[in-house]
C-alpha cells in the first residue's frame, strides 16, 4: 500500500506494523518506522511519484556492481 508520511513528508510503501509504529520503505532502500496516526493513503499522483522514484534509481545504479 503507497501511503504519505506527514511527519517525514515523504511517500513510501507499508512493510508491516509494529504496535502503533508503521515499517515503511522507499524504492531506493530507505526503511522508517512511523507512528499510523501520521500515515494517510497515498494520492494517485503520490503513487505515481513513487513508482517513478523507483523508476529513476534502477536507471542510475544500472550497471553498477552490488
Amino acid at each position: 500500500m503507497v501511503v504519505y508520511d506527514r511527519t517525514y513528508d515523504m511517500v513510501a510503501t507499508v512493510d508491516g506494523f509494529t504496535g502503533p509504529m508503521v515499517n515503511l520503505s522507499r524504492p531506493t532502500g530507505l526503511t522508517w518506522q512511523s507512528r499510523w496516526t501520521s500515515v494517510r493513503q497515498g494520492t494517485a499522483y503520490e503513487q505515481r511519484q513513487l513508482r517513478a522514484l523507483g523508476a529513476l534509481h534502477r536507471v542510475r545504479h544500472k550497471g553498477l556492481s552490488t
